[in-house]
């Protein structure tokens, strides 16, 4: 249960500051079916309970969603990592066919109200070398952003929601500092626009790389400047689940205020009926016992 519990905090925190128009997602520590379906079901009862306009998702491998859609699990999008070269897929456990059954398979529920995109996929500058898979004709590496944008025609080819770099994730070996992740999510979100995606980054860096919250703050603001289609935020700024720092959702706020930036249309409106945003999309202070958001506190769904 507390698996449970600490999910649906976590599920509060981000909406009361606004966050969740892209997606709610879930990365849980272990893959199992079980533990999956449950954190599926609890997010679908807080979609339909509250009339929430967004989309979950649960992070685990894309054959384990695909066992659980065929076993009528609520499932709104389909995840799964990929990368730039055949055998650093092969490190994550998919190939194309696989990624494209995947893709039928969610989308044969039919859950969507507007088109048919129900896969949410991540990236990252750094996979392939991390899996020895970054070689090329000759035995020759290929450099890490080049093989960045080849999982974007991967992609492409499965015509997502949402898809994000998250950019810093693996550690200095691959981006040494805070200079080298900035550069690193400008050109991951340059790329993925001009080949038509819906493009988001994760802001992040592990604690051993010679970067720090600033760095990220600088990256979060470029990216708003550039447009980016959307950023991940966690409670605390602290991804507890892979160990490395992120963006909050006080950031989210803080540059939808700094630029103008309003979420999604839908979204806001809920929010504006829910009493936490006013008429221009500002989150407004709200005093947690007189919310109807209280519930989530408490057990929740099918998953309790």
């Amino acid at each position: 249960l507390r698996m449970i519990f600490e999910t649906a905090a976590a599920t509060l925190d981000g909406l009361l500051m606004g966050s969740g128009d892209a997606v709610i997602g879930v990365n849980p520590a272990t893959d199992s079916p079980q533990a999956t379906a449950r954190l599926l079901h609890l997010l679908d009862d807080v979609r339909q309970r509250f009339d929430i306009p967004m989309q979950s998702c649960v992070l685990s491998h894309v054959t384990t969603t695909v066992d659980l859609i065929e076993q009528g699990v609520p499932v709104d999008l389909v995840f799964q990592s990929i990368a730039g070269t055949e055998g650093a897929n092969s490190g994550f456990g998919v190939t194309v066919p696989m990624l494209l059954e995947a893709n039928e398979a969610g989308r044969s529920l039919g859950r969507g109200t507007v088109g048919d995109n129900v896969m949410y996929l991540e990236t990252g500058q750094g996979s392939a070398l991390s899996a020895g898979a970054h070689l090329g004709t000759g035995g020759k590496p290929v450099d890490q952003q080049t093989l960045e944008t080849r999982s974007y025609g991967l992609a492409r080819a499965l015509d997502p929601l949402l898809i994000n770099t998250v950019v810093g994730f693996i550690g200095p070996e691959y981006l040494y500092d805070g200079k080298q992740i900035i550069r690193a999510g400008l050109e991951d979100h340059f790329c993925g626009k001009l080949l038509g995606l819906p493009m988001g980054v994760d802001v992040c860096y592990t604690n051993h790389a010679e970067a720090d919250t600033d760095d990220m703050d600088t990256l979060l603001t470029l990216l708003g400047v550039a447009g980016a289609a959307f950023v991940i935020a966690v409670p605390g700024a602290d991804d507890i689940m892979l160990g490395y720092q992120s963006l909050s959702f006080h950031d989210a706020l803080y540059v939808r205020q700094v630029l103008d930036l309003r979420p999604a249309p839908e979204f806001e409106a809920w929010l504006t009926r829910m009493g936490m945003a006013d008429a221009d999309g500002r989150v407004l202070p709200l005093d947690l016992a007189g919310s109807p958001l209280l519930a989530l506190a408490g057990p929740l769904g099918k998953g309790a």
